[in-house]
């Protein structure tokens, strides 16, 4: 399969619980993957009585109650995944959660911190601004949508200056893909986690989790055990 274009996506929320918290900002880029270019952008803030996590995005709740409603948000994200082959987000797990369930099926999701090998990097699971200064990308600004989505485009074409093949980066990201937990005792928590493990006591019972295409569990420096 060849993918003509992407639809790079970051969502801003008021927490971190999909079931009681929300979405109060999304931006997207739509990026062609042939010219190595964005060609489409799009930001915008979303209406909300409140931001419990202004601390951490610096979105003044007063500015949410202009915003419009996340239902007219939605619909101009969903017309550019349409336009898309592929939706690419930094932490797919997150950003698709609380994304409406039209969306989250209307084309592949593929992760950029888990699913991508990004060239010349070892670690999995990079923090974005850290993926990007590692490739020389500036960053001026994050956490706020727009300008993740920006630094996602710039590491797509810093990539391809590097000699990677983009179409093989996604499509070696988008494998199927099984749950894995780590094994390893918790003296190699480390160890674990720079192989893109994450920990999340509410979801996953207080274990080291990845998800992650089977056949690649052969070359981790520790054992796993796959949940069905």
């Amino acid at each position: 399969m060849t993918f003509r274009r992407i639809l790079i996506i970051d969502t801003e929320t008021t927490g971190l619980n999909q079931k009681q918290d929300q979405v109060i900002e999304v931006a997207a880029i739509v990026y062609d993957l042939a010219h190595r270019t964005p060609v489409d952008s799009f930001a915008s803030l979303m209406f909300s009585n409140s931001n419990a996590a202004e601390w951490a995005n610096h979105i003044p709740a007063a500015l949410l109650l202009d915003a419009p409603p996340p239902e007219i948000v939605w619909l101009q994200i969903l017309k550019m995944a349409k336009r898309s082959d592929v939706i690419v987000a930094h932490r797919v797990e997150f950003d698709k959660a609380f994304s409406p369930p039209d969306l989250q099926a209307i084309k592949p999701w593929c992760c950029s911190k888990f699913d991508i090998a990004w060239p010349g990097e070892k670690r999995i699971g990079e923090h974005l601004v850290h993926l990007a200064l590692a490739h020389k990308v500036g960053v001026l600004e994050a956490h706020r949508a727009m300008t993740d989505c920006d630094i996602l485009a710039r590491l797509f074409t810093r990539a391809a200056e590097m000699g990677a093949d983009l179409q093989t980066m996604l499509r070696r990201g988008l494998r199927p893909k099984n749950l894995f937990y780590s094994l390893a005792p918790f003296e190699e928590k480390d160890v674990v986690k720079e192989h893109g493990f994450a920990w999340d006591p509410s979801k996953h019972g207080k274990n080291w989790y990845r998800f992650m295409p089977p056949e690649d569990t052969a070359a981790l420096p520790f054992q796993v055990r796959q949940i069905d």
